[in-house]
C-alpha cells in the first residue's frame, strides 16, 4: 500500500480510545519472555497508508482488533444457539476484516449490511456491532478510515469485553499470521544438538500455535505448514493446552498469557457447510 509521512496528530476524540486498544492488546498477548522480539516485530509488520494523521498503523491494528474481538464474540454467540442472520454474518466475516483490498472490504461490508437493512428499529439497534463493523470495511484508507475507526473502538470498550483473553484472542486474529512468518524466519535449523535458545524458540512457537488456533483465523492444516510442524504436533500441543487454559489462572482471575483458551466459536457454522477435506477442520 501507498505510504506517506503524516503531519497531524490523531483526532483527541479518536486518539484516546484508538491507541488505549492497541496497548491493551499488546499487553494481553505478550508472552513472558520475548527475547528476540517476534512479537513486536508482528505489530510493526502492520499495514500502513494515507490517513492524514500520524499513528496510521496503529490506526489500522485498532480497527482490526475491534472488529475481529467483535466477530470472536459472534461465533462464541453463535456457539451459544444465536443464529441471527446479523451474528451469524459478522461470525464468518473474518477475511474481510484481515483484509486490506478495497473489493474484499466492500464485499465483506456488502455482506453484512444485508443482514440488517431490513429489519425494525430494535432489531437494528440489537445488530450495532454488525453495523460498526460494515461501516468501518467500507474505508481502506483516508481520512474517514479515522472516525470510522474510533466509533468502532470506542464502542468495543464500551460495550464489549475487552478482558486480557478477549484482547488476547484479538491480538493474535490481527498479527498472528505474521507473528508465525517472524518465528518461522527466526528459528531456521541448526546442526548439532538443540540448545538452550532453540528450546526456547520451540516454546515460543507453541504459544503462538495456540494464540492463532484461538483467534480462529487458518485452518489446521495452514497453521501446521506456517509453523513448520506436522498436523499431529498442532494438534498436540492445542491438546495439552485445553486443560492448562482451565487450571492456569493468575491469582487475579487474568488468563495467563501463552495458554488461549480454545474456543470452539464456528463449530454450528462448520456443520451447516460441506468440508472437502476434513484436514481443513
Amino acid at each position: 500500500m501507498m505510504t506517506t509521512r503524516s503531519t497531524e496528530d490523531l483526532p483527541a476524540e479518536w486518539a484516546g480510545p484508538i491507541l488505549d486498544l492497541v496497548e491493551q492488546a499488546r499487553i494481553s498477548a505478550a508472552p513472558a519472555d520475548d527475547e528476540n522480539g517476534a512479537w513486536a516485530a508482528a505489530e510493526a509488520g502492520q499495514d500502513q497508508f494515507r490517513t492524514g494523521y500520524k499513528a496510521a498503523r496503529r490506526t489500522a491494528s485498532a480497527g482490526q482488533l475491534a472488529a475481529h474481538l467483535l466477530r470472536l464474540r459472534a461465533a462464541d454467540r453463535v456457539d451459544q444457539g444465536d443464529l441471527n442472520d446479523w451474528t451469524v454474518a459478522l461470525a464468518k466475516a473474518g477475511p474481510a476484516i484481515s483484509s486490506w483490498d478495497w473489493d474484499i472490504r466492500m464485499q465483506g461490508a456488502l455482506d453484512l449490511r444485508r443482514t440488517f437493512l431490513d429489519t425494525t428499529r430494535t432489531a437494528t439497534t440489537d445488530a450495532r456491532p454488525a453495523r460498526l463493523v460494515a461501516a468501518w470495511l467500507t474505508h481502506n484508507a483516508g481520512a474517514q478510515l479515522v472516525p470510522a475507526t474510533g466509533r468502532l473502538v470506542e464502542y468495543v470498550l464500551e460495550h464489549e469485553d475487552v478482558s486480557p483473553k478477549a484482547l488476547e484472542r484479538a491480538w493474535y486474529a490481527v498479527h498472528g499470521a505474521r507473528l508465525l512468518d517472524e518465528l518461522a524466519a527466526r528459528g531456521k535449523p541448526r546442526e548439532g544438538r538443540p540448545t538452550r535458545e532453540d528450546a526456547a524458540h520451540h516454546t515460543l512457537v507453541r504459544v503462538a500455535v495456540c494464540g492463532v488456533h484461538a483467534a480462529q483465523i487458518m485452518t489446521k492444516r495452514e497453521l501446521a505448514r506456517r509453523a513448520g510442524t506436522t498436523r499431529m504436533t498442532i494438534d498436540s500441543w492445542l491438546n495439552a493446552a485445553i486443560p492448562a487454559a482451565a487450571a492456569e489462572q493468575a491469582p487475579d482471575g487474568r488468563h495467563l498469557r501463552g495458554v488461549p483458551a480454545l474456543s470452539n466459536g464456528v463449530a454450528r457454522l462448520a456443520e451447516e457447510e460441506p468440508v472437502a477435506d476434513p484436514e481443513e477442520s
